[in-house]
C-alpha cells in the first residue's frame, strides 16, 4: 500500500506540473442547470451513475486514465472523479481512508482526516500537504462506496490556488449526486 500511495502522490504532483505548463484541454458546452448559479454547469455521466455541478471557467477534459470518470482543470488545480471495483469485501470509506493515511510518505503532512458524506452516502476525507520542487501542494481525497464501486474524488493544486478555490470545490462536492 505504501508503494501505491507514493505512486498516487507522484501522479498528483506530475499532473499539477503538466497543468501548470499546459493550457490544453476541452471545455464543456453543456447548458446550466435550473436553480444553479449561472457560472456552474452540470456534468452527468450515466455509465458511472453520477452528476456534479462545476464552474464554467474550469475545463472538462473527461476521463484520461483508467478508472477516471472526469477531470476538471483550472490553472494549477485538478479535480478528478474516479470509479473502480472494490478490492475486498467489507471495505468501508473509513477503512480505505485509514489505509491511505497510514501509508502517507513522511514528507507529507496530514491536515484533515474524518468521516463525511458524498451524495447522501457515508464517505471519508483526507487533506494532505507536501512540497514539490519549490511549490507547496495540497490534496483532498474523498472516498465513498456505492454498491460494488469505490468512488474517489481528488482535488489537488498549489497551496495558494487550492485555498483560493476551496469554497468552490466544496460547492462542487455538495452538488454531487449518485444516479
Amino acid at each position: 500500500m505504501v508503494a501505491n500511495t507514493r505512486v498516487h502522490w507522484t501522479i498528483i504532483v506530475v499532473t499539477i506540473a503538466v497543468i501548470a505548463v499546459s493550457s490544453a484541454g476541452c471545455t464543456s458546452n453543456q447548458a446550466t442547470q435550473s436553480g444553479v448559479p449561472d457560472n456552474l454547469l452540470l456534468y452527468t455521466n450515466k455509465d458511472a451513475g453520477l452528476e456534479i455541478n462545476y464552474p464554467s471557467d474550469w475545463q472538462l477534459t473527461g476521463g484520461s486514465a483508467v478508472g477516471t470518470v472526469a477531470t476538471f482543470q483550472h490553472e494549477t488545480l485538478l479535480f478528478q472523479i474516479q470509479r473502480g471495483q472494490l478490492n475486498k469485501t467489507g471495505q468501508t470509506p473509513q477503512s480505505i481512508g485509514q489505509e491511505f493515511v497510514s501509508a502517507l510518505d513522511k514528507n507529507m503532512s496530514l491536515l484533515e482526516n474524518h468521516s463525511t458524506s458524498l451524495g447522501g452516502l457515508p464517505a471519508y476525507v483526507t487533506v494532505i500537504k507536501g512540497k514539490y520542487a519549490s511549490q507547496t501542494v495540497e490534496a483532498l481525497t474523498l472516498f465513498a462506496i456505492k454498491g460494488d464501486y469505490l468512488y474517489k474524488i481528488q482535488y489537488t493544486g498549489t497551496e495558494a490556488q487550492y485555498n483560493e478555490q476551496n469554497a468552490m470545490v466544496q460547492q462542487m462536492i455538495s452538488s454531487f449526486k449518485f444516479k
